[in-house]
């Protein structure tokens, strides 16, 4: 077995050299009028981008968990305000199910309790909140159980709903869906609310890594071009504590995923994807206050890039389990095994459940 951990290092170049040159502009124009960036999505989606790690006899690109994560990570990075998790994460059920993949934009219904969405007798109806992109996908897939209690997958469609427009803090849709319809697509499938919610802390994870190394690059060029004192301030040891709690943060972030990521090529691996999501929220809340330190005023503005980073670190440490839900999800899980084992890695029978799904 291989245990590189790290990306494909061509796939990473040519990737952060496709968003380099085309998400800048989309990034600050969707943050201004809440405009889906069709031509940003329609490029990502010609190069295969939006379905890598999906085989390619569903209709995706292929490729590994790996291959995606490195997508993910680099798209974060350059704040490309695009539905890539949740396209993943959908056609991850889609194909599950052995269902076709469609091209477009993809949600997933969140699979909370309060959310009384049902499938009887082949009409979907309720409601389903918080639904992300959903005013801009073309599928909303959900994971439900029928009349007899089996688990299936479901897709309808977004554009038959009625709809309540709602935003998260980094401005990105959020938007709650009143269904009644019979699905486009459905069938039965294997994966769990917590297989499903382990991956989706995973992808978040990886999300929250490139938009941490985003703020640290950031903060590091602005600490040494602005000057105060007759230096740049990125001299002074305070500062300097800022910039390098931020690059701590990215670090580690980014080790747990891949190792989240290694660990669940051979296994479920809900303990490892849990707990980097865990180590993911602690280090965007720790990074986003010492950015805005180090920027002061300016990492306030609208004007100022550094927001359209932070937001994203703020909205993302809410979803797919907060510190306190994961705390408690992953204590739990450990003190039913034994501790050593846990912490030499040598135990994978680890099984994290989640109650709220």
């Amino acid at each position: 077995m291989n245990d590189d951990i790290s990306p494909d290092a061509d796939l990473a170049a040519s990737v952060g050299e496709f968003f380099d040159d085309r998400a800048s502009e989309p990034s600050a124009d969707f943050d201004r009028k809440k405009q889906f960036p069709r031509e940003l999505w329609d490029a990502t989606e010609e190069l295969g981008l939006t379905l890598i790690g999906i085989d390619e006899s569903h209709g995706g690109s292929g490729g590994s968990l790996t291959d995606l994560l490195t997508v993910l990570m680099t798209a974060a990075c350059h704040s490309a305000p695009l539905p890539l998790a949740e396209t993943a994460l959908a056609a991850y059920l889609l194909a599950s199910a052995g269902l076709p993949v469609p091209n477009g934009p993809l949600s997933v219904a969140p699979a909370w309790r309060q959310d009384p969405l049902r499938f009887t007798d082949g009409q979907l109806h309720g409601t389903v909140r918080h639904v992300p992109w959903g005013r801009f996908a073309a599928l909303v897939v959900a994971l439900l159980h029928d009349d007899h209690g089996h688990l299936r997958v479901v897709a309808f469609d977004p554009s038959r709903c009625e709809r309540e427009d709602h935003e998260d803090l980094a401005g990105h849709p959020r938007d709650h869906l009143h269904v009644a319809q019979p699905p486009v697509l459905e069938d039965a499938t294997a994966v769990t609310p917590v297989d499903l919610f382990a991956r989706g802390a995973l992808l978040r994870a990886g999300q929250l890594a490139g938009t941490l190394t985003a703020t640290h690059l950031l903060t590091s060029r602005y600490v040494e071009d602005r000057v105060q004192f007759g230096r740049p301030i990125g001299t002074f040891q305070a500062v300097q504590a800022h910039t390098v709690a931020i690059a701590q943060a990215a670090e580690i972030t980014t080790m747990s995923t891949w190792r989240a990521a290694a660990a669940a090529a051979r296994r479920p691996a809900r303990f490892e994807a849990f707990a980097a999501k865990l180590v993911a929220n602690e280090c965007a809340r720790v990074a986003a206050q010492a950015a805005h330190q180090a920027h002061g005023a300016i990492g306030m503005t609208r004007e100022y890039p550094l927001h359209l980073h932070t937001r994203r670190l703020y909205a993302w440490q809410h979803e797919f389990g907060t510190e306190p839900e994961l705390s408690a999800a992953i204590g739990a899980a450990v003190a039913k095994r034994s501790f050593a084992r846990t912490v030499a890695d040598h135990d994978p029978e680890i099984e994290v459940t989640w109650p709220t799904t």
